[in-house]
């Protein structure tokens, strides 16, 4: 099952699309959700006494960009998928006939377009990590 990890405050995310019922379910269903602070991964970063935990803050750190970075990766910590809130909300404003990129196009079954955006995010970062779920 694959993570998801918002990393920052997240909160026009919780006042959103984490209030969405299908976004819940989808990730309820299908991803293990954490969020994490920045300084909270940096501590466990310099953490030299748990190497583990501390190349699990450097992968994820190393996709972070201000303000705040949702990340979708595999249990051993690989980043499969990420998108900067910032970006996102870029994207989620735009008319969906400007959004060239079919990863984040709109959904119809949706009248907001960031839940839309949002949950094709996460259902792209389920195909991705297909690969290397199968056994």
């Amino acid at each position: 099952m694959p993570h998801w990890a918002v990393m920052g405050s997240g909160r026009t995310l919780r006042e959103t699309v984490l209030e969405s019922s299908p976004i819940l379910t989808l990730l309820n269903e299908s991803f293990i959700s954490s969020w994490s602070l920045v300084k909270e991964l940096e501590e466990l970063q310099n953490n030299r006494e748990n190497e583990f935990y501390s190349k699990l803050a450097d992968l994820h750190l190393e996709k972070y960009n201000f303000p705040v970075e949702m990340i979708i990766c595999l249990p051993n910590g690989t980043v499969i998928h990420h998108i900067n809130a910032n970006y996102f909300l870029d994207i989620t404003s735009m008319k969906p006939e400007d959004v060239e990129s079919s990863i984040f196009s709109f959904s119809t079954n949706f009248e907001d377009p960031s839940t839309a955006t949002y949950l094709q995010f996460l259902k792209e970062g389920l195909q991705r990590a297909k690969p290397y779920l199968q056994t």
